[in-house]
């Protein structure tokens, strides 16, 4: 019997009775389609490479907020869409996005009056992208699980999920931030005796056109998914299927709204997910300015995988031992223990420590929503819901990152003396460092806040919440 089959549960079925070779094939596709999707060459360079192709600080905040923006605009349509139309047809539609956004970066000018408009095109392409697959890559395994002891297969796979990506991330980190480093090129190149001369734009293109065959492959395991759920047979009438779909998403609303245990899950995610996402975002500029060599930035990258790897086990085990509260809990005290400590700006490796709370952070934080937003989803709409997930969160990093633009301006402003004379990479550095410190502050006032009303509001707390509701 596969891990993932269980016996025959009391009482009908959700939907009709799924064959376990669709199930264990959806689940296989499924772990391929988020590694291939999510597992990207020039994460470990992200910041830096849109700099480095001529982008200021505020335009590169400004374009993160713009890709927030297309996911906000996309993101519950798609997903009301994946519950009527289909979800494999969505995600299948995510990875020829994919593929698109990955030609326009391969493609690009390094500088000049082009750079702008087209990076806007790839951050609108990659938001839809993002907004296709979000809530309908989920839908599709979860609903093809057994019914009976269908938590904890889903809990399995989301621990499979996790130490594949951790595997992935540290082959593609390692490999990305290398081969964006001339000095480690040429390095290498003198090393295997080869006479060859890799120049700066040469090597940004490299980790991008690997990245596009990535999206070729992740085209062909979408193909391999299978929709279990009852949608629509056709799309001849497409007008009548979106006016349905709105109403599906105005229905997973109006559920949401009436969930407090809802409520409070995605609240805490978007506020929790925001500012450590503002530090991926800036990440590879972080390491810029405690003086590491970009070629290692694909070390710390695989090195955060590793420990996602021992990450995964543990959340698995705190899921059952400890309360969602607590859990939660234990992920505020990373995120505010890795903003205070990247705002001391220490040099050299040192400073890296003070990374390692936000990879903590983020693995446990997105495993745990998924684990309690499910909970409390109907499965007629859970495509939906997750994707009011998936539209909150990008919501407030869209919020975050104009915030971010607009602390870089007024910094730009009052610190114009001390730049004096700084050339453009010294300046984006001086930018980074006196905007830091402000973070965790801010970060604090905000959970304070969520807090206090969440107590006031609901008399209670996530643990409480969530145990009401799944007893009503």
């Amino acid at each position: 019997m596969s891990e993932f089959s269980s016996p025959a549960a009391d009482g009908p079925p959700e939907y009709p009775p799924v064959a376990p070779g669709i199930a264990e094939r959806n689940i296989r596709a499924f772990l391929w389609f988020r590694v291939l999707f999510n597992s990207r060459f020039y994460y470990p360079i992200f910041t830096i490479l849109f700099l480095d192709f001529g982008l200021s600080i505020e335009d590169f905040a400004a374009l993160n907020a713009l890709w927030a923006a297309s996911i906000v605009l996309f993101e519950v349509p798609s997903g009301a869409l994946a519950d009527k139309l289909g979800r494999r047809r969505l995600v299948v539609f995510s990875a020829w996005l994919m593929v698109v956004e990955m030609a326009l970066l391969c493609f690009m000018p390094i500088g000049g009056a082009w750079v702008w408009p087209l990076m806007a095109l790839n951050r609108i392409i990659s938001g839809l992208a993002e907004a296709c697959c979000s809530g309908a890559d989920e839908a599709l395994v979860y609903d093809a699980l057994p019914v009976a002891g269908r938590d904890a297969a889903w809990t399995r796979v989301l621990a499979r999920l996790m130490r594949w990506q951790s595997l992935t991330f540290m082959l593609v980190a390692l490999v990305g931030g290398a081969v964006y480093s001339p000095k480690f090129m040429n390095g290498a190149a003198q090393w295997l005796h080869l006479d060859l001369q890799f120049t700066k734009e040469f090597c940004m293109r490299i980790p991008l056109v690997l990245n596009l065959l990535m999206a070729a492959a992740t085209v062909r395991v979408s193909l391999m998914l299978t929709d279990t759920h009852e949608h629509a047979p056709d799309v001849s009438r497409l007008r009548e299927l979106v006016r349905s779909s709105f109403g599906q998403m105005m229905s997973a609303a109006r559920y949401i709204l009436r969930s407090p245990a809802a409520i409070v899950i995605i609240l805490t995610g978007l506020l929790f997910d925001a500012f450590m996402r503002l530090f991926y975002t800036v990440g590879s500029n972080y390491y810029r300015l405690l003086g590491i060599d970009e070629a290692w930035n694909g070390v710390i990258l695989a090195s955060s995988s590793i420990l996602g790897i021992g990450t995964a086990i543990v959340v698995e085990k705190l899921v059952g031992k400890a309360s969602p509260s607590q859990n939660m809990g234990m992920v505020a005290g990373f995120i505010l223990l890795g903003l205070f400590g990247i705002s001391w700006i220490i040099p050299g490796w040192a400073g890296v420590i003070f990374v390692v709370p936000f990879w903590l952070g983020m693995r446990s934080l997105h495993y745990f929503i998924s684990q309690y937003l499910n909970r409390v989803s109907e499965p007629s709409t859970r495509a939906t819901v997750l994707s009011f997930k998936g539209l909150t969160m990008n919501l407030a990093y869209g919020a975050i990152m104009l915030a971010y633009q607009t602390q870089t301006f007024a910094l730009r402003s009052s610190e114009k003396s001390v730049m004096a004379g700084m050339d453009k990479q010294q300046t984006d550095l001086h930018l980074l460092a006196a905007a830091m410190p402000w973070w965790p502050w801010v970060f604090a006032a905000l959970l304070t806040i969520l807090l206090l009303g969440v107590r006031l509001k609901f008399k209670g707390n996530l643990t409480q919440l969530l145990a009401r509701e799944q007893r009503s």
